[in-house]
């Protein structure tokens, strides 16, 4: 029983650390989800098709190690990453000090349902496997809409349901949608629901292949 509840506390912590990661722990968590997520940053910056000169917001970037792959998507990009752990702004300045000192990257410390922009902000806005932790997400779906542009998107990309149970931690504070549940949400919050994608990453669990979904959404245009 003891041995038990020692692996429980095990995935306890690891999920913690999932959240919002801090400490020389948040830091070694941010370093294997870089190889874990890198299929799926991949895959969502396929599914947005980034144009010229557009505002795009992250949310939950990390340690920030793939700022590059949204930068050489396309050409004078204005990108405003968003997290809310300070170790992982200090992590993402270290490794994108270029572009913060050009002015293309500004890095914000804060979380997505009161966040710090004007409304009308953002042609997109993304964030990988992050939704998870949104306690209520109506009220960060709320900020989402107010800050994008109209036409703009949401690209939210999570883990199915069932790929998320193969994961001992996510019974720890993790919450799962199906793709209807986040339709619903979508309407409930005056986004459009555009298309789901759903692919199986290359990494395995004990009960098959991991399948992920990118949710698109769309603020209606005026």
């Amino acid at each position: 029983m003891f041995k038990k509840f020692l692996e429980q506390l095990r995935w306890k912590r690891l999920a913690s650390q999932l959240r919002k990661p801090e400490g020389p722990a948040g830091l070694e968590v941010a370093r294997r989800m870089n190889k874990a997520n890198e299929f799926l940053y991949d895959f969502t910056l396929d599914e947005m098709l980034v144009s010229n000169h557009q505002s795009i917001l992250e949310i939950g970037f990390g340690n920030g190690k793939f700022f590059y792959k949204q930068f050489n998507r396309a050409e004078e990009l204005r990108i405003t990453g968003l997290d809310a752990s300070a170790d992982m702004i200090r992590e993402a300045s270290t490794h994108n000090q270029d572009y913060l000192e050009q002015g293309k990257l500004v890095l914000i410390k804060g979380q997505s349902d009161k966040m710090p922009f004007t409304s009308g902000s953002f042609d997109i806005i993304f964030c990988i496997n992050v939704a998870y932790f949104w306690e209520d997400p109506q009220d960060h779906l709320i900020e989402i809409h107010r800050v994008l542009k109209p036409g703009g998107r949401l690209y939210t990309t999570i883990r199915t349901p069932e790929s998320l149970a193969a994961m001992p931690f996510s019974q720890y504070g993790f919450r799962t949608y199906t793709v209807e549940e986040w339709k619903l949400l979508c309407h409930l919050n005056n986004l459009s629901f555009i298309r789901s994608s759903h692919v199986h990453e290359p990494e395995t669990t004990p009960d098959g292949s991991i399948c992920s979904v990118c949710l698109v959404a769309e603020k209606k245009q005026l």
